[in-house]
């Protein structure tokens, strides 16, 4: 079965019509009981703006809306508004340009918030040991690793993948701590922490939101270094 442009804009504004009675019929609403509306999908003629484009405000654009469009004038519509086929013979007919409107675009907070979700943690190792690796084991799904030489080379690499946005958090694993910490705070972005234990990263958090954490792994047996890395991952 196929119907006609005509008979489509006609379904269609019968639905919406009903939409919109149902949304406005009155019920009892029992003492105390808060009541939300639902959102009734609107349908309005066209509006004039400014610019002399016509402005149709409305989910669902249909040939009844256009009755008033002059031939040859441009038509503004919502971002994924729905043309009926009768409006869009209209549209033929009369010549008239559609212009669809711009979708808002994300905003630089909710951007920022994304690549954070999106960045895997990194690992860098100056200092390596059995332990290290064991723990890597149970790291390396969710963790990228690097190896370095010295602490300088680490906090470096550091700074670039706080500062690109590559990681959202990196621990240093070395001997010289302090001084992996102190190069690396030279830049404005990373707050860098010398750490012995989980105690420390609790404490620390009380204070400051640390993203670059450095860690000495000598004489730390494999469950010790797990409750730190776990407490490192806790959010």
């Amino acid at each position: 079965m196929s119907f006609s442009p005509d008979a489509i804009d006609r379904i269609v504004a019968n639905v919406l019509s009903q939409l919109g009675q149902s949304a406005a019929a009155p019920r009892a609403v029992p003492s105390g009981e808060k009541t939300t509306l639902s959102p009734v999908v609107k349908m309005v003629a066209a509006a004039v703006v400014s610019t002399g484009v016509m402005v149709i405000d409305g989910s669902v654009v249909t040939a009844e809306s256009l009755e008033n469009v002059s031939a040859g004038a441009s038509i503004s519509v919502l971002p994924k508004a729905i043309v009926t086929p009768a409006a869009q013979d209209v549209i033929r007919g009369r010549k008239l340009t559609l212009i669809r409107q711009a979708a808002p675009a994300a905003s630089a907070e909710t951007k920022s918030a994304a690549a954070v979700v999106t960045t895997s943690p990194l690992l860098i190792v100056v200092k390596n040991s059995k332990a290290v690796d064991q723990l890597w084991q149970e790291l390396a799904g969710g963790w990228k690793r690097e190896f370095l030489g010295c602490p300088d080379d680490a906090a470096k690499l550091a700074t670039g993948e706080i500062c690109r946005g590559g990681a959202g958090q990196v621990v240093i694993l070395a001997d010289q701590t302090h001084r992996a910490a102190c190069l690396a705070n030279r830049n404005e972005k990373v707050k860098a922490v010398a750490i012995r234990d989980a105690g420390d990263i609790r404490l620390i958090r009380k204070q400051l939101r640390a993203n670059v954490w450095c860690l000495d792994t000598s004489a730390r047996t494999y469950f010790e270094l797990k409750n730190i890395f776990r407490e490192i991952q806790t959010k």
